[in-house]
């Protein structure tokens, strides 16, 4: 399956994974550096517990490490697929 400009559909596919990834990285990155601003995103009037910056660090950890993880992941699969092109 081809596009219109001739490259594979699958290097459009990665290229928008790729970019999940990435804002999923500067996302958390976010997270960490602004913690308080962060858990006063995620602040829930009605929650049982407040929404600490403790807690949007650990979220912002996570999200921070899987989206480098999925960049990781999808620059590799978009170099073998450039390479196999």
């Amino acid at each position: 399956m081809r596009i219109a400009a001739g490259h594979p559909a699958e290097i459009l596919a990665l290229a928008l994974f790729l970019l999940l990834a990435a804002l999923f990285a500067v996302f958390g990155a976010y997270l960490l550096r602004r913690p308080e601003r962060a858990a006063a995103l995620f602040a829930d009037r009605e929650a049982r517990h407040a929404f600490r910056a403790k807690d949007a660090r650990a979220i912002g950890l996570v999200f921070t490490i899987g989206g480098v993880g999925l960049l990781a992941v999808g620059a590799v699969r978009l170099v073998f697929t450039l390479a196999a092109g």
